[in-house]
C-alpha cells in the first residue's frame, strides 16, 4: 500500500490548527494565569497510583522505599481548545508547558523523601484533551514511614502508609478522591518480590483532616507486609534447638565425667549467646521482648 493510499484512508484538514499554535493561544499570559483556579467551585482531582517497585522495608529506620507513578486528572475549562479547530483531540505537552498551567500542588505530607526521577530528563508526563481535561503523570521515588511493632517477630506484620493531599488548597478549592473508574486505584504494574516480606494487602482510603486553615482531603494508602519467617526458622530456631539437644548429651554421661559435662554445657551456652546476639544486632532496640527472644528463653 503506497503513500497515496494512506493519505486517502486518513485525510487531514489542511487548515487545522497545529499543536504549537494551540499551546501558544491557550497559554497566552494575557488570557491564562496558572495562579488562578480553573473554577470558582472546588476542582475535583482524581488520583491513581501505579506501584512500579518496592525497594526495601527497614526495621532499623522504620520506613519503606518504593518507585511509583502518580496519575492526576482534573478539568480546566480555561484549557479547552475545541473551538480552535485543532489537528488533534489531545496533545502531549512538554515540561515547560507543565510549569505554566495550574496544578493542585499535591504532595506526600508524611514522606521522609520524595524525588521525581530525572533519567536522563525529568519524568513528568502531561496530556491535554480538547474538552479541557488535564492528565499528569509523575514517576518518583518515595520513602515513607512504617509503624513497626516487633512483639511477634519474626511472625509479624508491618503497616506502612503514605498520605497524599493538596498542599496549597483546602476542600473549598480542591477536592481529592481516588479514581472511581478503576476498581483498585492503587495497584502494582508487576509482581513485587521482597527478600524479607510478602505484600498482604494494599488499602486505599480517603479521609478529611481539619487544619487551622480549613479542611483538607487526604488520600491514604496503607501497605501491609507479612514477614517471611523461614529464614529465621532455618538460621535461628533450628540451630538453637540442635544446640540444646546436643547439650542434653551431658545427662547421659556418668557422674565422674565432670570435664565433659562442663564443656558441653559451656559450649552450648556460648553458641546460644552468639546465635541470639547475631540476630538481635540486625534489629532496632525496643523496650519489649520479641517473640524470637521469648521462644529461645523458654528453651533455655
Amino acid at each position: 500500500m503506497g503513500t497515496l493510499d494512506l493519505e486517502v484512508l486518513a485525510p487531514r484538514e489542511s487548515n487545522c490548527t497545529t499543536d504549537t499554535q494551540v499551546v501558544t493561544k491557550l497559554l497566552d499570559s494575557q488570557i491564562y494565569s496558572k495562579h488562578k483556579a480553573p473554577s470558582s467551585s472546588a476542582v475535583l482531582v482524581r488520583v491513581e497510583f501505579w506501584i512500579q517497585q518496592i525497594i526495601s522495608v527497614s526495621e532499623i529506620t522504620n520506613d519503606f522505599e518504593l518507585d511509583m507513578y502518580i496519575n492526576e486528572l482534573w478539568d480546566d475549562p480555561n484549557l479547552s481548545f475545541k473551538h480552535l479547530n485543532s489537528c488533534k483531540d489531545n496533545m502531549t505537552m512538554s515540561q515547560s508547558c507543565f510549569r505554566k498551567i495550574w496544578t493542585p500542588n499535591s504532595c506526600f505530607v508524611n514522606s521522609k523523601k520524595a524525588l521525581i526521577h530525572d533519567s536522563p530528563s525529568e519524568s513528568v508526563f502531561l496530556t491535554l484533551f480538547s474538552n479541557g481535561s488535564v492528565w499528569t503523570n509523575y514517576r518518583l521515588r518515595v520513602k515513607g514511614p512504617c509503624t513497626m511493632d516487633l512483639a511477634k517477630f519474626p511472625m509479624d506484620e508491618q503497616s506502612c502508609s503514605l498520605i497524599y493531599e493538596s498542599f496549597s488548597y483546602n476542600i473549598d478549592q480542591v477536592r481529592m478522591q481516588w479514581n472511581s473508574a478503576r476498581r483498585n486505584p492503587v495497584y502494582s504494574l508487576a509482581p513485587i518480590q521482597l527478600p524479607d516480606f510478602d505484600i498482604k494487602k494494599i488499602e486505599p482510603k480517603r479521609i478529611m483532616v481539619k487544619y487551622p486553615a480549613g479542611n483538607w482531603d487526604e488520600l491514604v494508602v496503607t501497605f501491609t507486609f507479612r514477614r517471611r519467617y523461614v529464614w529465621y526458622f532455618l538460621q535461628c530456631f533450628v540451630p538453637t534447638y540442635l544446640t540444646i539437644f546436643i547439650s542434653w548429651v551431658a545427662f547421659s554421661l556418668g557422674p565422674n565425667a565432670i570435664p565433659a559435662r562442663t564443656m558441653l554445657g559451656v559450649n552450648a551456652l556460648l553458641a546460644m549467646i552468639f546465635q541470639f546476639g547475631s540476630i538481635m544486632r540486625s534489629l532496632p532496640r525496643v523496650s519489649y521482648i520479641k517473640a524470637i527472644g521469648k521462644s529461645i528463653t523458654v528453651w533455655l
